[in-house]
């Protein structure tokens, strides 16, 4: 995200209605009782993130795979003071869709990825989902259009390489990642069991 960020150690809870009254509460997120506000990510970025959801909301509707959810509240219920964060989507498989509320998810989400702008919070986020349990974390880089993926090795998500043909596979969502190149770059993303379902965004 381009602009100015914010991180609010103080702040009332007038502060906090007139932000949510206003709608400028949309993309703040609680890091243990700390307030995080972000500006509206660019047009790239929401590009990206609309396109991506689209393609996965179809795909995994299509065979009852999971769910895919656009910039819910992720909580950690156990924290002591509220503590959310908001991918920019995230993944529940069918068995674990009871986390799912009206306010977000509670608890960890199978896979959640992440559009990385610069100087955005992509990876300052990633002790949050360890502590959850999320299987996995993928990032897709806004200008490059290179994907990550992220996997809990020794406590810890640690980035998985890429295969020779520069693939990366989500095991969670069942897709697999990698940059068309060109000008400009396009993310190329495809179904694992069936290469045919697939989207260049």
């Amino acid at each position: 995200m381009n602009g100015m960020k914010a991180v609010l150690v103080h702040v009332t809870d007038r502060e906090l209605a007139q932000r949510r009254r206003l709608g400028l509460d949309r993309y703040d997120e609680m890091w243990e009782g700390v307030l995080h506000r972000a500006p509206a990510p660019d047009y790239e970025h929401q590009r990206i993130k609309l396109k991506l959801c689209t393609f996965l909301d179809a795909l995994l509707s299509s065979n009852a795979r999971g769910l895919p959810a656009l910039e819910v509240n992720v909580f950690d219920d156990a924290a002591p003071e509220t503590d959310y964060r908001i991918p920019d989507i995230a993944f529940l498989a069918p068995a674990r869709g009871n986390l799912l509320a009206r306010d977000g998810i509670h608890g960890g989400p199978d896979a959640v990825i992440e559009i990385r702008s610069p100087e955005d919070e992509t990876y300052a986020k990633f002790p949050f989902f360890e502590k959850l349990g999320v299987r996995e974390v993928v990032v897709v880089h806004r200008d490059s259009k290179q994907p990550e993926v992220h996997r809990p090795a020794g406590g810890r998500l640690t980035l998985v390489p890429a295969d020779p043909e520069g693939w990366v596979i989500s095991e969670a969502i069942g897709i697999r990642l990698r940059v068309l190149p060109g000008d400009p770059a396009k993310l190329v993303v495809e179904d694992i069991q069936n290469p045919a379902l697939r989207a260049e965004i």
